[in-house]
């Protein structure tokens, strides 16, 4: 018996969908030919929204939401790029340990360069120097300045070997909440700004310790990590950072701001506790 057309099976559409999310999953093999003739980066990015993402220093661009067909194929994308921007289970346990040994080992050096013990509560808030700006320093702020020195010097060495190319130390973003868009902000560019004495154009960026992103893309953030350094030996987790009155973020507490600008829930990293939310 002749089938009829209506029986037709399914599958070749199936897997004409299933190339789509082959191509979404590896933009790095679409061919340059490709990208390039497609008639407009609006409708580029609506066929295939993988291939848009922005490159650093770029703004992810906000394509105007779709129905039918179009719309499932956007949601494979977005499930793709998931799939992309995921971390292997092995690889997360073996970074996570690295910088909790890398926070304990700065704490280590620090404290036994300066005391051979913890400081105490009072020796902790004495102010030991004045900044450029007549501010006191106190004992507090300089060895949680030393110590994440260390612990950065340290994750760096650690990184390169578990994550070569997929990781930035103090990078700097700049994020707008009136359009939830996010700019990665290149050292250059921030290294300019302090040349110029324009530092108070940085005022409202965010610059956490370090970041865990695509190869070469760290707009394409993966994890985000802040080192937290309580001056007096403790095992309690060291609370996020609020904002003062009068910072252009003042409403919203430095985990909230990495989350809103980062779009990844930001993790600490204390000695003797490890990394925690």
């Amino acid at each position: 018996m002749r089938r009829s057309r209506r029986d037709a099976s399914p599958w070749p559409a199936v897997l004409a969908t299933c190339v789509l999310l082959t191509a979404c999953v590896t933009p790095h093999s679409v061919p340059r030919q490709y990208a390039q003739g497609l008639d407009s980066g609006s409708n580029g990015c609506r066929e295939a929204p993988i291939l848009c993402l922005p490159q650093p220093g770029e703004k992810m661009a906000t394509i105007p939401p779709l129905a039918g067909t179009q719309a499932t194929l956007l949601s494979i994308a977005a499930a793709a790029k998931v799939v992309q921007t995921a971390i292997d289970a092995t690889l997360e346990t073996r970074i996570r340990q690295a910088l909790k040994e890398c926070a304990d080992k700065a704490r280590a050096d620090v404290m036994d360069r300066h005391f051979q013990r913890s400081p105490t509560r009072e020796e902790c808030q004495e102010v030991v120097e004045h900044d450029a700006q007549g501010q006191p320093v106190t004992r507090a702020m300089l060895l949680g300045r030393e110590q994440h020195q260390a612990a950065l010097e340290c994750a760096e060495l650690r990184l390169r070997q578990l994550k070569p190319g997929g990781f930035t130390l103090s990078p700097r973003y700049r994020y707008d909440p009136s359009t939830n868009e996010t700019r990665f902000m290149s050292p250059e560019e921030v290294k300019s700004l302090l040349d110029q004495g324009r530092a108070a154009e940085l005022r409202g960026t965010i610059e956490p310790d370090l970041v865990i992103h695509l190869p070469g893309q760290p707009l394409h953030v993966q994890r985000v990590f802040d080192f937290k350094f309580p001056c007096v030996n403790t095992d309690k987790p060291s609370r996020w950072r609020a904002h003062p009155k009068g910072h252009p973020h003042e409403d919203i507490s430095q985990k909230d701001l990495y989350e809103r600008a980062l779009k990844v829930v930001p993790k600490r990293v204390q000695p003797h506790i490890g990394v925690i939310e």
